[in-house]
């Protein structure tokens, strides 16, 4: 399970000792440095929750939050929004290889319940991601997952 760093906000695995970017050790090291320093935040804000929610609407807010200064170098930002472009994208493939289908004339009926399906699905799995960014959860998709961590983290 992928949990987020206390320190920076970095995603890491619930195996790892220390997170990969800034090197903490955990959570009483955090609680430890937010005692000493004021620079380090233990508490996500609401401010990112929510905003990491609303990259989740369309493609359009996750491309504003990523060239918006504060948040294109927040990593949980940065992770929530490529992941809602990823999916956005996905969506667009899959809409458009209905279109082609569709021109066939045999499969032509049985794509239309195949496509309402796909639909409540796409839109039931947005909300999931909504809900599980605003409570400050990565939540991987199964196929765009790796690939958006990767690219979140490497920027």
């Amino acid at each position: 399970m992928t949990t987020v760093c206390a320190v920076c906000g970095a995603p890491r695995s619930n195996e790892q000792a220390a997170c990969p970017s800034c090197g903490d050790a955990g959570k009483s090291r955090a609680k430890e440095d937010a005692a000493s320093t004021s620079r380090v935040r233990v508490q996500p804000t609401p401010r990112e929750n929510l905003v990491a929610t609303l990259a989740y609407l369309t493609a359009i807010p996750a491309l504003v939050l990523l060239c918006t200064r504060p948040y294109r170098k927040n990593q949980f930002v940065r992770f929530h929004a490529l992941q809602s472009i990823a999916l956005a994208a996905s969506t667009l493939a899959l809409m458009f290889t209905f279109l082609l289908l569709a021109n066939l004339a045999a499969i032509n009926l049985l794509l239309i319940p195949v496509a309402l399906i796909a639909g409540i699905g796409i839109a039931l799995l947005v909300i999931v991601c909504m809900i599980k960014a605003y409570q400050h959860r990565l939540y991987k998709l199964p196929v765009l997952g790796e690939w958006v961590e990767r690219h979140a983290i490497r920027s």
